[in-house]
């Protein structure tokens, strides 16, 4: 499974409704402050990642696309690995 399938399953289960990949979870008012750290918590634990403070941007965790762009970037690959 690709890193965007994988976070979207991740995303889908949390908000307990079916996203698309591009589903902006934020304006759909599906993530709190809480929310968006367990979110940060699962990419790290999940991935083998480091999120720093300068990684903490919205668009970033928007949705399921942007998060595996973010976790290929700091993982060196693409989103498909």
């Amino acid at each position: 499974m690709e890193l965007t399938e994988e976070l979207l399953a991740y995303f889908g289960s949390m908000a307990e409704i079916e996203l698309a990949a591009d589903d902006d979870i934020f304006a759909l008012g599906l993530v709190n402050s809480l929310r968006a750290l367990e979110i940060v918590v699962h990419v790290e634990s999940t991935y083998g990642i480091e999120v720093d403070v300068d990684d903490l941007e919205l668009d970033n965790f928007r949705s399921a696309a942007r998060a595996a762009a973010f976790v290929a970037r700091k993982r060196g690959g693409d989103s498909r690995s």
